[in-house]
Formats: C-alpha cells, structure tokens, sequence
C-alpha cells in the first residue's frame, strides 16, 4: 500500500520538475529565469520556499531545505546532514529516478496508475511549478493568446516523458496548444547546416485551458497566471484526436538527423508535424488518421537540399561546389546574372521555396541575425532593378540555387522539392514504416 500522500507527491513532482540527486544530497533547480529575478516577486518566491515548501519537507521526511539564488536561477538544497533515505524510497517505489538529473531518466507511467486524487494534481503542481513558463513572450501569434509552457531540457533527451506528460494532462481535461519537440525537423525545417536547432521541448497550453483543470502551489505563479488570463481572448483549440492537420510546410533532411543527441526512437527519423512526433511515440490522443494522409503525401513534404538558407557569398559557394561533387558530378556550375524582378516573377522559379524571403535578407539595410528588420514587401520593391547573380548547376535548374548580392556578399541557397533530382533521392534514400519516416543508411 502506498503512503504517498499529497505533499509527498507534490515534493516528488517538485524533483522530478527540476531535481538531481547525488548520493546523499539533492539539489532542485528552478530555472525561473529573468521572471524569478523581479524584486517583488523575489521576496514571494522567498517566502514560499521558506514556508511552504520547508514545511512540506520537514513534516513528510523530517528535514529543512533553504534556497540559493544565482544566474538567474533559484536553488532548493536540503540543511546539512539530512537524511534523504525516506525520500529517495519514495521515488523508488514510484519507479522514478534515485540519482542523476532526474528529467533525463523520468517514466510517469507507474506514478500515473499509482497516484489517486488530490495526489495527481500535487504530483503534477510540483512538476509545473519547477518547469512551467509563464513569460508573456509566450503566446499563440497575437497577446490575445497568452500560453503557459512546460519547458523540458534538450538535454533530458526524454521525448517519452514529453509525451507521457502531455498525454497524461489531455486525460485529465486539458487541451494541448502545441508541442514542440527538440528536433531539427521542427527547428530548422528550412536549413539543414542551422546548429542552433537544440532549443529544448515545450508542451504549450492556452492560460485558461490550463487554469480550468491545473494549479501551482508557489504563490507567486499563481498570482501571475491569474493576471495574465485576463488578455485571453482566443479559444482553445479542438481535443488533438479530432483535430484535421493543415498542410504542412516542407522539411529539409538536417545535418544532424542523425546525431546521439536524438534517442533513438526520433534518431534518424522525419517528422512533418508535433502530432507525428505523438503518433510516433504513442501517444493515444496524436490524430492518427490525419497524420497517415501526411505520411502518404512524402514525397511533397521531404527536401534533401537546403530549403532555405542565409550566409555569406564564400560559405555558400563551397555548399554548392560540394553539391556539385556529391550529386552532379558530370554537370557544370553555370552563373548568370539577372535583375530581382525578374526573378520574383520567373515561373521556373515558383516551386523553389523562400525566394522572396532570401532577397529581402539579401537586400535588407538591417538585419537581425539573418533576418531582414521591416516589411519585406518594402524592401522587394525597393530592388526590383537590382541585378543579383545566380549560380546553379547546369541551366536547368533543376539543383539547388545559390542567390548573390556581390554588392554586401551576403547570399542564401534554396531549392524546389519537386526537382526530378529531389525526387530520385526521396525514392532512394527514404522508407516507411506505418507512421515512420526513415532515412536509409
């Protein structure tokens, strides 16, 4: 029989959110960031560690615990000498990781039978408020939409757990905004060389979804969460089984499709959308039906070349040489140059993706990283009679494009899914498997 109360479940969830156990001593990291660092709100964090939550700790498992705070992080960490035994038995008997990080090793599938009433929602109030966000830059396109995000490390490596949570939550009445996944098929789709892919998972709720079922015990949080629900003025969206997928934009195969930093049940794999990522792994709410129409469709949705990607003049040249020698061995490298306008309306030219896109970055006066600052139409029609050199392999374009602004030597290369050359590799290198998309070695 279980002895896991309410407030020892919510503690568990408080270290499974954020915890890492070495031996005998523990440390849980609350990762709250700039909106932890706000002198009002510091002093109610303060307090609820040092009231609720210490008293949490010394009436379940008889020690105190007191709190850090640096790099914009807060840290729990028990007083010298306790004896966490108790603690870490608890967690065993939950099947849940004793020692490590424990995100990275976390399976809910057991506390999810085990855990009843009260207890379920403080297991899952201790794991929100280690790893909820409630930053207003979160929000689904306009303020309108104000989303609360459960923000997992890349590092965890634990798509699982991503989607046993998420899963577990739509059981109790949520419904899922979004998810996104620590891919490169959901964060650089367009750029296969992008290395800043590994942005970490978010499982993203509308604030009223979240509020209608969900709570956190920290004070401070829930003050926030009830504030910001008044800005909400969309609707939540549909349960996901019901949901009816648009089309979704195109994948390029990344550099890192294959990298150990993806388990393996995502490794070497494509993904066409966050509910693929579900079906994939299970999940029993993912809209199956809809992903297999998704699935069936491959070949418009799979790009083995660059679908888009910026930089300078020199790198991408090499990336087009190298092209060259790979695929196009016996064709050569053609260059012509041709004035934007005539570009922009070059019917041979409509399938390839993000060409307007390119040429604003190529003409833009400002840039932020790689992207143009201002409207994008305003720079396109301030360099129609612009002239921009064109480097492809042969003259049909059928390859890859590499774009040139010889004046600021910024250029970007981009391609059309539809190439018959494209097309060979789809037919070549991927093979499917009922939902899953593999890349043949």
């Amino acid at each position: 029989m279980s002895n896991i109360n309410h407030v020892k479940a919510y503690i568990i969830g408080l270290l499974v959110g954020g915890g890492k156990i070495d031996k005998d001593v523990f440390v849980i990291d609350l990762p709250f960031k700039k909106w932890g660092m706000e002198p009002n709100r510091m002093s109610i964090i303060a307090t609820d560690i040092l009231t609720k939550i210490c008293q949490y700790f010394n009436t379940t498992y008889s020690f105190n615990v007191t709190y850090e705070i640096g790099n914009n992080k807060w840290l729990i960490k028990p007083m010298p000498n306790a004896n966490i035994d108790e603690l870490k038995k608890d967690l065993e008997y939950l099947e849940l990781p004793t020692s490590g990080f424990l995100l990275a090793k976390a399976d809910l599938s057991f506390a999810k039978k085990e855990l009843k009433g009260v207890s379920i929602e403080s297991f899952l109030s201790g794991i929100f408020d280690a790893r909820a966000s409630l930053t207003l830059s979160h929000r689904r396109f306009t303020d309108d939409a104000p989303v609360v995000s459960i923000e997992i490390p890349g590092s965890t490596k634990n798509f699982k757990f991503v989607v046993q949570l998420c899963s577990w939550l739509t059981d109790l009445g949520s419904i899922t905004d979004q998810i996104l996944y620590n891919h490169p098929n959901q964060h650089a789709a367009s750029d296969p060389e992008y290395i800043g892919w590994k942005k970490g998972f978010k499982i993203r709720f509308l604030v009223r979804s979240f509020l209608a079922q969900h709570s956190f015990a920290l004070q401070s949080k829930s003050v926030d969460i009830t504030k910001i629900e008044k800005h909400q003025k969309k609707e939540e969206q549909i349960p996901c089984y019901l949901r009816k997928l648009r089309k979704p934009s195109p994948v390029t195969v990344h550099s890192d499709q294959n990298s150990s930093d993806l388990p393996i049940e995502v490794r070497n794999k494509i993904f066409f959308h966050y509910h693929h990522f579900c079906a994939v792994i299970g999940c029993p709410h993912a809209p199956v039906e809809e992903i297999k129409k998704i699935v069936s469709q491959k070949e418009s949705f799979i790009s083995f070349y660059p679908r888009l990607s910026k930089g300078k003049k020199d790198n991408l040249l090499k990336k087009i040489e190298l092209i060259k020698e790979t695929d196009f061995p016996d064709i050569e490298i053609v260059k012509v140059e041709r004035t934007v306008n005539s570009v922009l309306y070059d019917e041979k030219l409509k399938d390839f993706s993000g060409i307007d896109v390119g040429i604003a970055y190529l003409f833009a006066h400002t840039l932020k990283g790689k992207r143009h600052t201002g409207n994008m139409n305003e720079i396109l029609n301030s360099c129609l009679d612009s002239n921009i050199v064109i480097i492809s392999i042969g003259d049909d374009y059928e390859s890859p494009l590499v774009f040139i602004n010889n004046s600021n030597q910024r250029a970007f290369i981009c391609s059309s899914i539809k190439s018959k050359f494209n097309q060979s590799l789809i037919q070549r290198k991927i093979e499917v498997n009922n939902l899953t998309i593999s890349i043949k070695q």
